[in-house]
């Protein structure tokens, strides 16, 4: 049996940074619809079809990026859950690592260091073996 602490750990640390990026993320989209948002704008001699091009396109960004994190915190939990001692953790480390390129190419790399976490988690999950124990009389179990 395997102890995959250092992977829970990994993969807790990477979901709550995915979190915190949404979290943020729509504290922007609040304030990207705000009106003097539209104002500042106006005052650097846009003009109203720009201003609203440009908000437009901010919001469908961030709820792009929102959708992207919190889906990437999900999948980061799931894996989690798969990561049990007496489970093939093979599977959990597979979904870490396209969870990691996903999550870290959709997002514009602004998801890189909680990708990054995903994917050492995910390799380690896949890679590590359990240690074969010895009884007294030399037989493996």
């Amino acid at each position: 049996m395997v102890k995959r602490t250092a992977e829970k750990v990994l993969v807790i640390i990477g979901a709550v940074i995915f979190l915190i990026s949404a979290v943020t993320t729509a504290i922007g989209l609040g304030g990207a619809s705000d009106s003097s948002t539209a104002n500042q704008l106006s005052g650097m001699g846009y003009s109203q079809e720009e201003i609203s091009l440009v908000t437009d396109l901010v919001g469908g960004i961030s709820i792009w990026f929102l959708v992207v994190y919190i889906i990437c915190a999900i999948l980061g939990f799931v894996s989690l859950r798969m990561l049990k001692p007496d489970r093939q953790a093979k599977g959990a480390g597979i979904l870490l690592i396209i969870t990691a390129v996903l999550g870290t190419i959709l997002t514009v790399f602004t998801g890189f260091i909680s990708g990054i976490l995903y994917l050492i988690a995910g390799i380690m999950a896949i890679v590590r073996k359990p240690v074969e124990q010895y009884n007294d009389r030399g037989e493996t179990y």
